[in-house]
């Protein structure tokens, strides 16, 4: 039942997600903001899952938030 529990708030490939994920911000072309989130569901689940929140997700998302909020 730990798995279980486990895969429940850690879902299974959500690290390649993640990795897909920061491509995808920093190659978007687009006119409005590209939503990672709608794209892949296992970080939508990691977001909804504040109270074991992953270090290094937080501090990648931080980075595409910084990214993205530069004007090169």
């Amino acid at each position: 039942m730990g798995w279980i529990k486990y895969f429940g708030t850690r879902p299974y490939g959500w690290r390649d997600d993640h990795r897909s994920a920061i491509l995808a911000q920093t190659t978007y072309q687009g006119t409005k903001p590209l939503k990672v989130k709608d794209l892949f569901p296992s970080l939508r689940i990691m977001e909804n899952n504040k109270e074991q929140k992953d270090i290094k997700l937080e501090a990648g998302f931080n980075k595409l938030k910084s990214i993205a909020k530069r004007s090169d």
